[in-house]
């Protein structure tokens, strides 16, 4: 029997589009989520998914402590431009106590900025969502594509027809070439693989979800599409 998920008090400062929509999901994922913005009006749109919000300088330790920040898990800061806020906004959380923050950057030069005072993460949604299109559309064969780590991902890929009639164990993916196929969907039957059966010969309806070098996967895919 599995653990039952737990449920985080999370900081999202900032209700702009980004911040607005991380609020939504962390609250659709049953979380408790604290919001604060300077406009009153973003406030009032986000009023339905977060349990506490509060229009205010999230730069101001009393107002943090005010809104019981310092029970907080994680908080995720998605001001804009406006840096100076942002790193203000990261000290006083550290101050707090709060170890795990997240930062919406908007160029790369901001964070290295915000890298310098130790935050869990800088998010830079623009870059990453061009990267994940550019990656879709620079093959017909990518359908999905979620980096890891620099140089590697998990993609989501159309069987090419020369895998097509053989099985996992025929086609030595990752002996050959390194990548790992983690599953297996039928998009016709709606199966879902996801320890696939490395004997069962790969149809042309299935999707691979494979994991690998980002540059290995695109010479294949390449070469596969050229022989179509």
């Amino acid at each position: 029997m599995s653990a039952p998920k737990k449920h985080r008090r999370i900081l999202v400062v900032g209700l702009g589009h980004f911040g607005w929509w991380v609020a939504r999901s962390l609250h659709e994922l049953g979380h408790e989520v604290v919001a604060i913005d300077k406009d009153e009006a973003r406030v009032d749109r986000a009023v339905d998914f977060v349990s506490l919000g509060v229009a205010g300088d999230a730069t101001m330790p009393d107002l943090l402590r005010k809104v019981g920040v310092e029970g907080a898990e994680a908080a995720i800061i998605s001001t804009g431009t406006d840096l100076a806020s942002a790193i203000l906004c990261v000290q006083a959380l550290k101050d707090l106590g709060i170890g795990e923050i997240y930062v919406k950057v908007t160029s790369r030069r901001a964070a290295r900025a915000i890298d310098a005072f130790g935050v869990t993460e800088t998010v830079f949604p623009e870059r990453e969502a061009a990267h994940r299109l550019a990656q879709r559309i620079g093959t017909k064969t990518v359908l999905d594509y979620i980096p890891l780590i620099a140089g590697y991902s998990i993609q989501e890929i159309a069987i090419p027809d020369a895998w097509v009639g053989h099985s996992l164990d025929e086609l030595r993916l990752p002996q050959e070439h390194g990548i790992q196929v983690v599953a297996l969907i039928d998009v016709l039957t709606g199966e879902v693989a996801m320890v696939p059966d490395p004997s069962r010969p790969l149809r042309e309806s299935d999707v691979a979800v494979v994991l690998g070098s980002d540059d290995v996967v695109a010479a294949m895919l390449s070469k596969a599409d050229d022989d179509q």
